[in-house]
C-alpha cells in the first residue's frame, strides 16, 4: 500500500510513522523526533532545531539498506 506523508507529500510504502495527528515518512519523522527530543531536554527552540539536525544525520547513517 502506498501512502503520502502529511508533512512533505512524498509517497512511501507501508504504514509510515504515526504521530497523534499525522502520518509521516521516515525523513519527516526523524525531524519530528529530533524536535521533540530537543524540547524535552529543556534547551528551548534553538536546542530543538539543532537536535533535529543531529538526529536526521544519525538516522541516515544507521538506516538499513534495502
Amino acid at each position: 500500500m502506498t501512502n503520502r506523508c502529511d508533512q512533505c507529500g512524498r509517497k512511501f510504502r507501508g504504514e509510515g510513522n504515526h504521530t497523534p495527528t499525522r502520518i509521516l515518512c521516515d525523513d519527516c519523522n526523524a525531524t519530528y523526533m529530533g524536535h521533540a527530543a530537543g524540547l524535552i531536554a529543556g534547551g528551548g527552540i534553538g536546542n530543538a532545531i539543532s537536535t533535529a539536525g543531529w538526529y536526521q544525520r544519525i538516522r541516515k547513517v544507521t538506516k538499513p539498506k534495502h
